[in-house]
């Protein structure tokens, strides 16, 4: 778990780990130089299962997961947000299963979306199998981070979580486990996402970083040796609006040169991205 002032969310966060039924876990909590309460809370709990490292400066998200791999001792790494909550019985359904299906390197699970109340917003269904994951990868992330566990060994043999991405660094640690192993998804909602207009997804100040992540993840994405055609053209469908969206915010940025690089790259996305403005708005295109 990283943190950097989460003063609101981390103790239901963390109690949710607490109340597992599966007892033999280790909580890393790597806080990002908060200047809140969040630390005070954590240490609170005088839960001796829990490991606090406190960084001397806000070193950014993907350095912090960078601290808490390495430190983590378990042979399964389970990762959840400080603003998320896991489902009691996630981390036993979890270990059981990779224990049982060696050839997997990760499972997620499905999730719910709940507002900063905890009140649910939606529930969110994908695929299950590991050949319909990966080809899901062409086009879509269907692992949310913080339903994820994974093999400690096979994320530090694919180099752990890939510095040059700051935003969607769990989606490029997907995309390299799937180069040495299965991934999988449990059938079963173990995982709440908290959606706040503060989180680290909606802040306009992180949207260039998340569109650029994207754009060249889903490049990488094409790569993936079990795609089929179909897949491999929803995968350019995606990286063209990425490419798009990326177009728009260095424009607004001020990056004039990059803006129009990206215009000519991607204009035969064009009629794509018009369609899907009249078809669901501004806000659905954003997503993208």
């Amino acid at each position: 778990m990283t943190c950097f002032n989460a003063g609101s969310t981390i103790e239901s966060s963390a109690r949710s780990i607490i109340a597992q039924t599966f007892t033999d876990w280790e909580l890393v909590v790597v806080d990002n130089c908060s200047t809140d309460n969040s630390l005070v809370i954590v240490q609170n709990l005088n839960d001796k299962r829990i490991q606090i490292i406190a960084l001397d400066a806000n070193r950014g998200r993907t350095p912090a997961l960078k601290v808490a791999l390495e430190a983590a001792r378990g042979e399964f790494i389970a990762i959840l947000d400080a603003d998320d909550v896991s489902d009691p019985q996630r981390l036993q359904l979890q270990t059981e299963f990779l224990d049982k299906n060696k050839s997997v390197v990760v499972v997620g699970s499905w999730y719910r979306n709940i507002n900063f109340n905890g009140e649910l917003i939606s529930e969110v269904q994908t695929p299950t199998k590991s050949i319909d994951v990966v080809r899901r990868l062409a086009s879509d992330n269907p692992i949310v981070n913080s339903s994820a566990m994974f093999r400690a060994e096979s994320a530090r043999t694919v180099g752990g979580y890939d510095q040059r991405y700051l935003y969607a660094q769990d989606f490029a640690l997907w995309l390299a486990l799937a180069r040495v192993g299965e991934i999988a998804i449990l059938p079963k909602f173990l995982t709440e996402i908290r959606r706040v207009p503060t989180s680290l997804s909606t802040t306009s100040s992180n949207r260039l970083i998340l569109a650029r992540d994207y754009y060249e993840l889903f490049s990488e994405a094409q790569k993936l040796p079990v795609l089929a055609l179909s897949d491999k053209l929803r995968g350019r469908r995606t990286i063209g609006l990425a490419g798009l969206l990326y177009a728009l915010i260095s424009l607004r940025a001020g990056n004039i040169v990059r803006a129009l690089g990206l215009l000519l790259q991607n204009l035969w996305a064009l009629p794509l991205a018009i369609f899907e403005l009249l078809r669901k708005g501004f806000n659905s295109f954003k997503s993208l």
